[in-house]
This record gives C-alpha cells, structure tokens and sequence, in this order.
C-alpha cells in the first residue's frame, strides 16, 4: 500500500472517529436531568467492553454513513471524499453514485482505481448499474477521483 493511500485511509477513519464523538454526544442520555434516586428494583446489566463498544461504533458508524468529504493537513492539503450507494451510470472513465438522500456524484476512474469486492480485487467492467459500493476519492477543484471502490455483495 503505497503512502498516499494510508494518509487517505487514515485521515477518513480520523474523520470517521471524530464524527462517531459527536454521534455519541447527541445520543447521550436524552434525559436533562438525572432521577432524585435510583430504584431498588434496578440491577446492573452486563455492558460491553470499551474495545467491542468502539469497534461496534466504527462500523455502525461508517455503515451508516452516506457521503463526506475530510481535509488532510500536511505540506499540501488534500481533500478526500468518500460516498456509499448505488451504481448510477458507470462507462470505462467515470462512476455516478446515487446516496440514499439523493446527493450523486461522478468519480473519474484511472488505471490506479482499485476495486474490490469481497476481499478480491475486481476489474472495474465488473461493476454494473445497481451495485452498491462505497467509494473514497480525491478532489482537486471540482474533480473527484476514485482511488478505491469497494463493490458489496
């Protein structure tokens, strides 16, 4: 895995995390106030470990997630953006992806597009209208370029 795709991997699960924070905040007890005192009939129920309470999160998170798009600092800055749904239009340069909410975008494919599926690395052909897939890019201006597709099963 060559260094720019950590850095966008990385920067994506550092913004991934970031927003599960926040996601964890808002639904923190709704209650304003906490009750004079407990009940006797309240027992302590088994809680997950803080290990299985993040992993849970992470991927609940990133399952739930639509689109985003994260700025990675460094000697030069680099926007990443990433979006999950189904396949709109798809020819051997470029990729539309229609979300859930309706946003849709188009991704330029190159040679160095990875794509997978199931662990297994796919020709980018084998993608068709109607596949779901989650898709990370880099954004130079108003150009979105695919770096990795992931196809779901």
């Amino acid at each position: 895995m060559n260094k720019a795709t950590k850095i966008i991997i990385g920067g994506v699960s550092s913004a991934a995390l970031a927003g599960g924070i926040g996601a964890g905040l808002a639904y923190a007890d709704p209650s304003p106030t906490p009750s004079a005192s407990p009940t006797a009939s309240a027992s302590p129920t088994a809680q997950p470990s803080p290990k299985e309470r993040k992993g849970d999160h992470r991927r609940n998170l990133m399952a739930r997630a639509l689109h985003g798009e994260v700025t990675l600092a460094g000697q030069k800055h680099r926007v990443v953006v990433f979006q999950s749904g189904p396949v709109d239009q798809i020819n051997d340069k470029s990729l539309t992806v229609k979300s859930k909410d309706g946003f849709s975008a188009t991704y330029a494919l190159t040679g160095d597009t990875k794509v997978r599926k199931q662990k297994t690395e796919i020709a980018v052909g084998d993608l068709k209208v109607g596949d779901r897939v989650r898709v990370v890019a880099t954004k130079d201006g108003s150009t979105l370029t695919a770096v990795r597709i992931r196809a779901h099963a």
